[in-house]
C-alpha cells in the first residue's frame, strides 16, 4: 500500500466492482494485480518503445511472494518478516533488475539498428 493513489484507484474500480459482480475475493486480486501489471507495462514500453513485459512479470510475482511473506511471518510470529521480504525483494533485487532488464533490451534494440 505504499502507492496510496494507485491503490484506492484500483480498489474502488477494479476490485470493489469484481465483487459486487460475484467474482470470488481471491480472483479479484489477480485481476487487480493483472490490471496494474498492464498500466505498469505500457508506462514503460510507450516511451522507451520496447515490450518486454518484465514489469508485468514482476508485478505478478507480487502475488505469490504475498502469500509466501503471510506464511513466514505466521510461522516466525514477526512482522519483521514482511519488512525484510519488502525490502530485498521489492528494493534491493526487484527494481533494480527490472531496470536492467529494460535497459539490456533498449541497448540491444539500439544496436541492432546502427
Amino acid at each position: 500500500m505504499w502507492n496510496m493513489p494507485v491503490h484506492k484507484w484500483m480498489v474502488r474500480h477494479i476490485y470493489f466492482p469484481c465483487l459486487r459482480n460475484g467474482i470470488p475475493k481471491g480472483v479479484a486480486i489477480l485481476i487487480a494485480f493483472f490490471v496494474s501489471a498492464v498500466f505498469h507495462e505500457l508506462c514503460i514500453a510507450v516511451p522507451c518503445h520496447v515490450f518486454k513485459l518484465w514489469a508485468s512479470i514482476g508485478i505478478m510475482f507480487q502475488v505469490p511472494l504475498v502469500l509466501i511473506t503471510d506464511y513466514l511471518q505466521n510461522k516466525f510470529r514477526n512482522s519483521m518478516v514482511g519488512n525484510m521480504m519488502f525490502w530485498f525483494f521489492f528494493c534491493i533485487l526487484g527494481q533494480p533488475m527490472c531496470v536492467l532488464l529494460y535497459y539490456h533490451d533498449l541497448m540491444n534494440r539500439k544496436g541492432k539498428a546502427q
